[in-house]
């Protein structure tokens, strides 16, 4: 099955559960493996759902998707602060599995939501100590650290993974850039940017954030860069992203003054046919959406000479 047909598929279920008050078992049941299967956050529906299918059919689930669902429902539980519901399903996990990471790891979890980050820390260095490589609990130290606020730790953590067995994990990619991105260490942000966008070339959102990033790096160099993504982004999204639009603007801004001032801000293509073309399409978007701000856009755009 495809990424389309899955969220075709996922589409689908979201449908049928809310057009009934009692779905039935295999409904919730092809949800919640569709959530997993896609890796998504859908909190407040897991939490519903979930809780739906755990109460009402637990009985008619396999042994290993029953403590997954068990796995996934706390987890989204925590996520939307339902501690009772939580701590029930960690008990129940913990029950089943009375040793090993399984239950180590959402026990955890349940420290972190209660702000016991010392616990959690040392439950999962035990588990670390056991098995060193173990991707989740390292993953869970991340954000231990990020509780406590040592971002800088939580990236160097994270550098470790993805420089070995995570090299293919775009998620701990996304992380390690908002990571950078928070300590202002834009270059790290934008190579972990670059190796996100080999696992998730076609979303608009994170080509738009590697643009922002070499934007705020600054220089001819990489202004152009940032100018060609924001350029992709204006495609991808067929002219819909002003943000993006007001990044093509603001690079050719930045390359005229570097002309103007001799820094070497041109080169084969200067590119101001895009500026203007992506000014105009701001001039546009602004007087059909939002004629009262017009003029101020106007005044920005011709003081930087794109209109």
């Amino acid at each position: 099955m495809t990424a389309s047909d899955s969220g075709e598929t996922l589409a689908r279920l979201r449908r049928e559960l809310a057009a009934s008050e009692t779905p039935s078992w295999t409904t919730l049941r092809d949800y919640l493996e569709q959530v997993r299967l896609l890796r998504l956050r859908d909190t407040e529906r897991v939490v519903q759902y979930g809780t739906q299918l755990l109460d009402k059919h637990s009985r008619k689930l396999e042994p290993e998707e029953l403590w997954e669902v068990h796995e996934q429902v706390a987890i989204a539980a925590m996520e939307a602060g339902c501690k009772e519901l939580a701590l029930r399903l960690v008990k129940n996990v913990n029950k089943r599995f009375p040793s090993g990471t399984r239950g180590s790891r959402l026990t955890g979890m349940y420290f972190e939501l209660l702000g016991s980050f010392v616990e959690a820390e040392q439950l999962y260095q035990k588990e670390l100590e056991n098995d060193p490589t173990n991707a989740m609990v390292l993953k869970r130290m991340v954000a231990v650290k990020r509780g406590q606020g040592d971002l800088a730790g939580a990236a160097e953590l994270l550098k470790g993974y993805l420089g070995g067995q995570g090299a293919t994990d775009w998620l701990a990619w996304e992380e390690a850039a908002d990571l950078y991105l928070q300590l202002q260490m834009y270059q790290q942000a934008a190579f972990c940017l670059e190796e996100l966008l080999l696992h998730q070339p076609a979303d608009p959102a994170r080509h738009l954030l590697y643009a922002d990033t070499l934007y705020t790096l600054g220089g001819a160099h990489n202004w152009r860069t940032a100018r060609a993504y924001y350029s992709g982004v204006i495609e991808m999204t067929k002219g819909r992203s002003t943000r993006a639009l007001y990044g093509v603007c603001a690079c050719a801004a930045q390359l005229a003054g570097l002309r103007r001032g001799g820094g070497g801000g041109g080169g084969e293509e200067d590119g101001s046919d895009v500026a203007r073309l992506a000014a105009e399409a701001l001039r546009q978007q602004y007087a059909l959406h939002c004629p009262d701000k017009l003029p101020l856009v106007r005044g920005m755009l011709r003081a930087q000479g794109l209109l």
